[in-house]
């Protein structure tokens, strides 16, 4: 009993681990983004990194989809919070997040 237990554990572990890792919905952060993010990280207004740009991104990906998310909710260097946009929902800021990281690492 105590080894199913274990293996229980073990295996919800391993899949919640993939679920944090696994970031938001990629197709909802394109609409979240075209709305929201586009204005600035479109064109690379003051200073954003643009979509779809390795370079830009290549280190800021390496600090993990969390950590991203942090500074999309929080503001980070002339991003304010949230990205200024007051309707979008927490679920919306890491979907567009995940689109963003999606469109750095598969572009070309």
């Amino acid at each position: 009993m105590k080894e199913i237990i274990t293996s229980f554990i073990i295996v919800a572990g391993l899949l919640f681990s993939n679920l944090a890792a696994a970031g938001g919905d990629v197709k909802a952060g394109e609409t979240v983004f075209n709305h929201a993010c586009k204005f600035c990280h479109g064109v690379g207004r003051m200073g954003a990194p643009k979509v779809g740009d390795q370079a830009a991104w290549s280190d800021r990906i390496k600090q993990g989809e969390s950590k991203l998310d942090d500074h999309a909710f929080l503001g980070y260097g002339n991003m304010p919070a949230r990205g200024d946009c007051n309707t979008c929902s927490d679920e919306d800021i890491i979907n567009a997040v995940s689109y963003i990281v999606y469109m750095a690492k598969n572009s070309k």
